[in-house]
Parts: structure tokens; C-alpha cells; sequence
């Protein structure tokens, strides 16, 4: 054998490790793009489980019914509350969103999600929080939920 057929056999050769780190690299960023997906929906989900388990504190529970039925009837105290109980939800949903527009988080769990907080828009007291508060959410959230009807808001 030669040196240029050893030399062409050792382009080859290098040609097909490239290819196949190539290869290995790409199943490599797929799974990292998995994985990382997973995790972002389960931070979304935890997010949304906190707020909504945050309603099984008693006076939380009651502060949200009486704003629920009387917003402009709350105390300032109670309002200020009320405030930031209302923009943790809209924050989580803001990220939900957020994510789902990066692709990140799955149809299934979009809408899951969607439809309870667009229920929730449809407290007298969210909207007038939202109307209050929603320029410091990021605008293409906000376009987002002036596009979304109110869905309906029931206890059972």
C-alpha cells in the first residue's frame, strides 16, 4: 500500500467520525431540548398548583369570595391583598404563555391551564385587577388577554 492510499483511507476514516459525532451531537441537543421542556412545564405547573392551592388558607379562600361578590366593597387592606393574590395567577399564566409561544409547553397542558384562568377572567374582580394592573405585564400577554373571552366562573 502507498502513502496516498493510506492518506485516503485516513480522510475517510475522519470524514466518518465527523459524521458520526455529527449524529451523536444532534440526539444530544434533541434530548437536552427535551428535558428541558419537562422542566419548564413542570415549573409552569408548579406555579400553577401554588396558586391555586394558595385559595385552601382559609382567610385567602374567604378574601377571594368577598372580591368575588364586592370588589369596590373591600377594605384597602383587603384590595391590596386581593392585588396580589390576582397577579400571581396572572403572572403564572403570563409565563404559561410565555412558554407556550417558545414552544416549551405542550398543547394538552396550554389548554388545561388556559381554560382555568380564562375562567377566573371571568370574576368581575380579576378583570378590574387586570384593567388596573396589566401594563406592567409584557405586551404580547396583553394582546393575548384582550383577545380571550371570559370563560365561566362556577363552585361546583
Amino acid at each position: 500500500m502507498n502513502w496516498e492510499a493510506i492518506g485516503a483511507i485516513g480522510e475517510i476514516v475522519g470524514a466518518l467520525a465527523v459524521v458520526i459525532s455529527l449524529i451523536y451531537l444532534a440526539s444530544q441537543i434533541r434530548v437536552q431540548n427535551r428535558e428541558a421542556q419537562i422542566a419548564c412545564a413542570h415549573e409552569i405547573s408548579v406555579g400553577f398548583r401554588e396558586s391555586i392551592a394558595s385559595t385552601q388558607d382559609p382567610y385567602i379562600a374567604a378574601l377571594t369570595l368577598k372580591a368575588f361578590r364586592d370588589f369596590d366593597g373591600l377594605e384597602e387592606a383587603e384590595k391590596l391583598q386581593f392585588f396580589s393574590i390576582s397577579q400571581s395567577y396572572l403572572r403564572v399564566w403570563e409565563e404559561a404563555h410565555y412558554q407556550y409561544q417558545q414552544a416549551r409547553l405542550d398543547e394538552g397542558m396550554w389548554r388545561a391551564m388556559n381554560t382555568q384562568f380564562t375562567d377566573l377572567m371571568a370574576a368581575e374582580a380579576i378583570q378590574k385587577v387586570w384593567a388596573l394592573r396589566k401594563h406592567t405585564y409584557h405586551p404580547n400577554f396583553r394582546l393575548y388577554i384582550e383577545s380571550v373571552k371570559p370563560g365561566k366562573l362556577t363552585w361546583g
